[in-house]
């Protein structure tokens, strides 16, 4: 048998010393996160609701975690350039992306170039519902979807604003089906739908919901969701009018692939006080976006849920864009 000499010994305790060491750091720096200020990237431009919730949201989670978390807009694409920048992060939980999950479960399958799917992705919780719809200047003579189509065909060549690849998808797709020809302006931001909008630049616009905030100028002419709005009940989902294409979105907090779960867990506890915040409830209902809060797990699930589904509409709406 081969002995261990003193040397020997001294050596293997001062390699467990050392790796005992390292976990407990390891260890250490989630229990003492965060200990520096956070990124949280915002895929649109300032102003839209995405940046509206996110800033608010900021706000009451850099109180719970109580280091500031600076808001970075990268827009482009729909949110897929900060998304694919997200991956490339470090997983310490120091750089995050506050969007929309359509931006995982939606634009990959119409988007060409992305190369990244929903698993390449951690999920801290999710905060509001978008009710996504169509809007219109409030003096437009179309009230539903089936109005405004039959204006399109009666007057070619209007212009749509779309704000996200799912959006120029939509129009396409009802445009193919009616034989309408409209024209497509591209978007970057809420604010610039809101500028197109009530600048007299398009005839009707793909809203994330922001346009709520102006009820006096402007109306929803089809909710783009499964379900009707809270805020404008009377009008139709865009299902009701026989186009089955109605998807879910809410704004997600993404993390880089790896990131510990104790640290998804710390940001979603700080996340679910904006639930109850205050000043987080009276931004959002100025501009009549609905709260729901979801957990970790509770967001992992609605994500994996909906990626099968939203697949399965925008591959038969790509059919009919053809």
């Amino acid at each position: 048998m081969k002995s261990i000499t003193k040397r020997g010994l001294l050596g293997l305790l001062s390699g467990a010393a050392l790796s005992l060491a390292s976990l407990s750091g390891v260890v250490f720096a989630e229990d003492a996160y965060p200990d520096r200020p956070i990124t949280m990237m915002v895929g649109y431009g300032a102003g839209g609701q995405t940046d509206l919730v996110a800033r608010a949201a900021a706000q009451v989670m850099s109180e719970q975690l109580g280091q500031p978390v600076n808001i970075v807009n990268k827009p482009g694409a729909g949110g897929a350039v900060a998304a694919r920048e997200l991956t490339k992060a470090k997983p310490d939980g120091y750089t995050m992306l506050f969007q929309s999950n359509s931006v995982v479960n939606t634009s990959p399958f119409i988007m060409e170039g992305i190369d990244f799917t929903a698993d390449d992705f951690e999920y801290a919780g999710m905060i509001t519902a978008f009710q996504v719809g169509m809007a219109a200047r409030k003096d437009s003579p179309y009230d539903n979807l089936t109005e405004y189509l039959a204006w399109a065909k009666e007057n070619p060549g209007s212009s749509f604003g779309a704000l996200s690849p799912e959006a120029r998808l939509y129009i396409q797709a009802l445009s193919k089906q009616n034989d309408i020809d409209v024209n497509i302006v591209p978007l970057q931001s809420g604010s610039e739908m809101i500028n197109a909008l009530l600048g007299n630049q398009v005839a009707a616009a793909f809203s994330g919901g922001i346009h709520y905030r102006y009820p006096e100028e402007l109306k929803t002419i089809s909710a783009l969701t499964t379900f009707r709005h809270p805020s404008a009940p009377d009008v139709p989902t865009i299902e009701e009018e026989g186009y089955p294409m109605a998807m879910d979105s809410r704004t997600t907090l993404f993390l880089p692939k790896g990131t510990p779960r104790a640290i998804l867990d710390r940001l979603a506890e700080a996340l679910a006080v904006a639930e109850t915040d205050e000043n987080f409830k009276k931004i959002t209902a100025a501009a009549d976006i609905p709260i729901k809060f979801l957990g970790v797990d509770e967001s992992y699930n609605e994500i994996r849920s909906s990626y099968d589904k939203n697949r399965q509409i925008i591959e038969e709406a790509k059919k009919a864009a053809q």
